[in-house]
């Protein structure tokens, strides 16, 4: 990964939004470091418990942590700080181009969907062009999709806090970083950057999966219909707190029903390879529901004795599992890749069925 310079992209571009955030908001963090520090303490949990869900969207298998926090980090760390000055930019050219009344009212509506959609969906084509493995299909492309905008709602959030202690006066810093964290995570964290970016992610997933002009439509749709869900969601319309669940549902019933789409898509073809691997000997009868279900794979290994064959069963399913989500698409495939695979599996399967057969007295 680090040999790759989509990856050094990625760091280079995540520091240049850590100097540009710190540039822009350390004032705010030196004037109230009390208020600053509460408002991170309460988002650190926030962050972990939002990247444990998402990693699990998966049906299969939990997504890597290292492609997972770079997807986070270039949320948080890239998006967010390059958001901060272009949004200013363009929101001074709505003003200048249509009022100060107008660009007030609706230029939350139309600058931050274009330019921060832009900036999160980066980070999902740099991630597979960092890890081509990583983003095969839709799935995954909803996926870290999702964990960019996580990246980016726990930054924003973040900002939040510090504009709050300002407009309450910025004499009860603690209550007012404890208001801030309260009322966003209630109020928007069910429908906010991590719904919209999964669905243009799902789109973009598609094109790397398989390069065709029906996933260029994908792609060009799912990132139109993240667009429309964010500027709906900072359209002057339904406003107020009592409101939010009204005017959060349809972008959460969007990315519901984007997500079992592509779910199911990801199980047919997944169970179409297990059926296929079965038919040529490779997976035994009954495997491939086994690999379909992670309940199924954890009970299986309480059965197996501890130690070398635990470890020889684990390293076996994921050879199988990699095997299956080999054949889903992606960047740079390995024409040679499955049938190292399929030798390993039969190799790793011999040495399991060793270490388990009892041994002579």
């Amino acid at each position: 990964m680090t040999a790759r310079p989509a990856f050094w992209l990625w760091a280079v571009v995540c520091a240049i939004g850590v100097y540009i955030a710190g540039s822009l908001m350390g004032a705010q963090v030196r004037a109230f470091p009390v208020g600053a520090a509460l408002g991170a303490v309460l988002l650190v949990p926030v962050l972990v418990l939002g990247v444990w869900l998402l990693r699990r969207l998966h049906p299969v298998r939990t997504r890597p942590l290292g492609c997972s926090l770079l997807a986070v980090g270039w949320g948080g760390l890239a998006a967010f700080g390059l958001a901060l000055p272009v949004n200013a930019a363009f929101q001074a050219v709505v003003g200048t181009t249509a009022g100060p009344d107008f660009a007030s009212a609706w230029g939350p509506a139309i600058v931050a969907p274009v330019d921060e959609e832009i900036l999160k969906l980066l980070g999902v084509a740099l991630l597979g062009l960092a890890v081509p493995a990583a983003v095969r299909g839709p799935l995954d492309g909803y996926g870290y999709g999702a964990l960019v905008g996580l990246g980016f709602l726990v930054s924003e959030n973040f900002l939040y806090v510090l504009n709050t202690i300002v407009l309450t006066g910025a004499t009860q810093d603690a209550n007012a970083a404890l208001f801030s964290i309260v009322s966003r995570m209630a109020g928007g964290v069910w429908w906010s950057h991590w719904a919209m970016t999964a669905v243009a992610g799902a789109g973009l997933g598609c094109l790397f999966g398989r390069a065709s002009r029906g996933a260029v439509a994908l792609a060009c749709g799912g990132f139109a219909l993240a667009l429309a869900m964010h500027s709906w969601w900072d359209a002057p319309m339904l406003s107020g707190v009592a409101l939010l669940p009204v005017k959060g549902a349809p972008i959460l019933a969007v990315a519901v029903v984007v997500y079992r789409v592509v779910r199911r898509r990801y199980l047919v073809r997944f169970r179409r390879a297990a059926e296929s691997e079965t038919a040529g000997g490779v997976l035994v009868p009954g495997e491939g529901h086994v690999l379909a279900y992670r309940k199924w794979r954890r009970k299986e290994r309480w059965d197996v004795p501890a130690g070398e064959p635990r470890l020889l069963l684990a390293r076996l399913r994921t050879a199988e599992l990699d095997l299956l989500d080999g054949g889903l698409g992606g960047l740079e495939p390995d024409p040679l890749a499955a049938d190292r695979l399929r030798a390993d599996i039969r190799a790793l399967r011999g040495s399991l069925n060793a270490a388990q057969r009892p041994r002579a007295a």
